[in-house]
């Protein structure tokens, strides 16, 4: 596909114009996005000498910042005259050939990712660890496995760039963001294997701490979310559970216990379906279709605890309550992943 190249660069180094004069053979587009770097800076000068197109402004916003400014740029003067944007880094860690790769296997609805092995030697410890843990709590999460979820080389469509520009972030969160919107929405997003490039004195404006924060945020924001209303419901389950033990008395204790179960979490339930479908999910479905689905799974969550406590307790020379707490927070997780996708879908 026919695509511009975008390059954020804050304070860059001359990687860039490195980068830049190998990517003037393949005929390129090429829109670089000033983030406020030091006015001390010379290479934007030499660029706009060179004749690039170069988009400025004075603060720092971050990364995510200076690629929706650059896409909303292209957008206004240039959706009509080529078929997508390539987001490139300015630290010369994305090669020409691999960006060359991009641009030959992105399609009118279909997402690229240029994807680093972090099994090489060659990757420092403390990135292999981090981006293999990443990647993991992604796919647990998100249920769709991507390799390198911090990459900046990504191929984007004209389909989905007005959708870009909407999604939450000024700075590295943003690429996660980016992933997990796409993923919640069903789009079709492809990795690609590129060359996995590291300098000994790295450029990257990616601070370890700070930045791994605001990532790790976004990344168990809906999870957090679910976990608050989950805990929510259940206080109300708890209360009602107390207050029906009262009002049911006169039927005796077992059938007192029976009723006052069912309508507390008929009821807990209700409300926690509502939260979950209001905070947690970004959901479409008609809530007629969401209603008997969410309670067929409550009821089979309810009799699925008891019937494995039941099992289990009888097999294992366990404390009953322990049991129960293990098998809850398992049947938690499963009905996390079972809600995400089959109840409120996006």
């Amino acid at each position: 596909m026919n695509c511009v190249i975008l390059i954020p660069a804050y304070n860059p180094s001359d990687k860039l114009l490195k980068l830049l004069k190998e990517l003037k053979k393949d005929k390129y587009k090429i829109i670089i996005v000033n983030d406020g770097s030091s006015k001390d800076n010379k290479i934007f000068s030499k660029l706009k000498d060179m004749k690039y197109t170069v988009l400025e402004y004075s603060e720092n916003h971050g990364k995510g910042y200076a690629l929706k400014y650059g896409i909303k740029y292209y957008l206004k003067n240039l959706k009509d005259k080529y078929d997508g944007i390539i987001t490139v880094d300015a630290d010369y860690q994305h090669l020409p050939k691999d960006i060359n790769k991009i641009a030959t296997s992105i399609t009118s609805d279909t997402i690229v990712l240029g994807s680093r092995d972090f099994n090489l030697k060659s990757v420092p410890i403390l990135n292999r660890i981090g981006n293999k843990i990443t990647s993991m709590v992604f796919k647990l999460l998100y249920g769709f496995k991507i390799t390198d979820t911090q990459t900046g080389l990504r191929g984007i469509p004209n389909k989905y760039l007005e959708e870009a520009i909407q999604i939450d972030g000024d700075r590295f969160e943003y690429e996660m963001n980016f992933l997990i919107y796409f993923v919640n929405h069903k789009i079709s997003l492809k990795e690609i294997f590129i060359e996995t490039v590291y300098y000994e004195r790295s450029e990257s404006k990616f601070h370890k701490v700070i930045d791994s924060i605001r990532i790790y945020r976004i990344l168990l924001k809906e999870s957090f979310r679910f976990l608050v209303t989950s805990l929510i419901s259940s206080g109300l389950d708890l209360t009602l559970f107390t207050l029906f033990l009262y009002v049911f008395s006169v039927f005796g204790n077992d059938l007192s216990i029976i009723l006052s179960t069912f309508f507390a979490r008929i009821i807990a339930d209700f409300l926690n379906l509502n939260l979950t479908r209001l905070f947690v999910f970004d959901t479409k479905e008609d809530f007629k279709q969401i209603l008997w689905k969410y309670y067929v799974l409550s009821f089979s969550k309810l009799f699925a605890s008891a019937l494995l406590v039941l099992l289990i307790s009888k097999l294992l020379p366990f404390n009953k309550t322990l049991i129960k707490m293990v098998v809850d927070i398992t049947i938690y997780f499963i009905s996390y992943m079972v809600q995400k996708k089959y109840i409120f879908k996006t």
